[in-house]
């Protein structure tokens, strides 16, 4: 199997949607790009100090941000010393997103087209008469999938009975079924088949399970398309991918329910992995960012809101449940260096997860969820992501310098994505040096060996040039400058 170093042949950061990765599993194209380290697990412990500023002699350049003299304390990861970005770089959104200044605010006019187009897409299950992505390729996808060579956690191939099996509870024949509005009464991960065993396309491929599709927020829009044929897994569509989901964390939703529910008003979890009772006594959700639930009433000490669950027959029930103050904000936030940093920082520093495993994120998870609260909607997938602008700059061409002075020209910080195939990273400003910089979530980084290249594993979600690791000595066009194709300001997206 060719695997794409990171930028030669290495592992997608990313995990790909199936709508928009029909051919991959055929080429066996999977790869492995860039899991940057933080300073800490789960974005807790790093320093809330704003790096000092410095004053920007280029009035169309980004502001820059002055660096720390001496390298911050870090442990270093298993198999050798930390890349020098960790070191060097502040891991922590709050200088760069006061440098940025007046530079984050999209305007009123724009502010309110992405917040309507946001509304759009998230309700789009509900509202939308006809499917939202193409049933015969997700037809197509579920039988190539059935029919490939897997291997399994016993890191032996999975046998043609076994795999038969799994492809005939998908009950093809009659697909789609239905078309039933519903919600998801917990958080869950969407499949690419009606099974939570992981499949990987070689025997050393853990954690890289290629049927993990995107993770489901609690109390999220869905339309049932089919069920399994044992009945325990419905086929879904969210407003941005499609999969099977375990039917016991849906129920179904009647026109009164989905009217009080789009018509608001809505908070939107700020605090990561916030506990949500169910209502009903009996379980409690961790979740995420991004998470959207309509507020009932507010005090100072808390928030009460409608959390869904599952009532007699499947129906949705609407329950009241409590969460802290603190751990919520009315939806959208507004999109300024303050708020930016506190749902940034959250994000840095917390372990890269491929397809959302263990309720983690990969890079364009990401993204999405540390838009989501501000209100503005980003696809799932790396190449979705990028694609959602539609007036964007081409850097495949460019030199290095060319690119650098490029991004630094046109990029407004936070509000600018950079794409490499397999990868999307959000650019944040530049360092002393006029680098640029960039916020991501990816796997590794490809380096020289003695007389080899190798992988370097290193961690987690971070803050880097677009060189990680270039001290160790990066794999001959392996850089993400060097692999960096694209780039496109989310402002864009609003009518000129």
């Amino acid at each position: 199997m060719m695997i794409d170093k990171i930028g030669t042949t290495h592992r997608h950061c990313d995990r790909t949607d199936k709508t928009r990765r029909r051919g991959s599993l055929a080429a066996g194209t999977i790869c492995l790009a860039l899991l940057l380290t933080g300073c800490s697990l789960l974005g807790k412990g790093r320093s809330e100090v704003a790096a000092p500023l410095v004053q920007e002699s280029c009035p169309t350049c980004a502001p820059r941000v002055e660096m720390e003299t001496e390298p911050a304390e870090a442990a270093p990861p298993l198999g050798g010393p930390e890349i020098q970005d960790l070191r060097r770089i502040p891991q922590q959104l709050d200088g760069l997103a006061a440098a940025a200044g007046d530079r984050l605010d999209p305007g009123d006019r724009c502010r309110t087209q992405l917040q309507e187009e946001f509304h759009r897409r998230f309700f789009a299950p509900w509202t939308s008469s006809a499917p939202l992505f193409d049933i015969a390729d997700s037809k197509h996808v579920m039988r190539e999938e059935g029919g490939h060579d897997w291997y399994g956690v016993n890191k032996r191939k999975v046998g043609r009975k076994q795999m038969q099996e799994l492809f005939d509870n998908c009950a093809l024949a009659g697909f789609p079924s239905r078309k039933d509005a519903a919600i998801a009464v917990a958080p869950a991960h969407l499949r690419g088949l009606p099974s939570y065993l992981p499949l990987f396309e070689g025997a050393e491929d853990e954690p890289f399970d290629m049927l993990s599709y995107p993770q489901v927020k609690l109390n999220e829009p869905l339309k049932v398309l089919h069920a399994s044929r044992d009945g325990v897994w419905f086929f879904v569509e969210t407003g941005y991918s499609t999969g099977w989901i375990e039917a016991r964390d849906v129920a179904l939703v009647d026109a009164a329910f989905r009217e009080s529910w789009m018509q608001g008003p809505h908070l939107v979890i700020v605090r990561d992995y916030t506990s949500v009772a169910d209502g009903k006594g009996v379980g409690t959700y961790r979740a995420k960012i991004g998470t959207i639930l309509p507020v009932v009433r507010a005090d100072e000490n808390g928030w009460d809101v409608s959390v869904a669950s599952a009532g007699e027959g499947g129906k949705a029930e609407s329950r009241i449940s409590r969460i802290p103050r603190e751990a919520a904000a009315p939806f959208p936030l507004p999109f300024n260096g303050e708020k930016i940093a506190m749902i940034g920082n959250q994000l840095l520093g917390q372990p890269y997860g491929w397809g959302e495993i263990y309720g983690l994120r990969d890079c364009s998870a990401m993204l999405r969820d540390f838009f989501l609260p501000f209100g503005i909607w980003l696809p799932r997938t790396s190449t979705d992501q990028i694609e959602s602008i539609p007036r964007r700059h081409e850097l495949a061409a460019l030199a290095p310098e060319a690119k650098r002075e490029l991004i630094r020209e046109k990029g407004r910080p936070f509000l600018t994505l950079l794409h490499k195939p397999g990868h999307i990273m959000l650019y944040v400003g530049v360092d002393k040096e006029g680098h640029p910089l960039v916020f991501h979530d990816a796997w590794s980084i490809r380096v020289k060996g003695k007389g080899e290249e190798r992988t370097k594993i290193i961690g987690m979600a971070a803050v880097t040039t677009l060189e990680p690791g270039k001290e160790f000595g990066l794999a001959p066009g392996s850089s993400l400058l060097e692999r960096s194709t694209d780039l496109g300001v989310i402002t864009d997206r609003c009518p000129q």
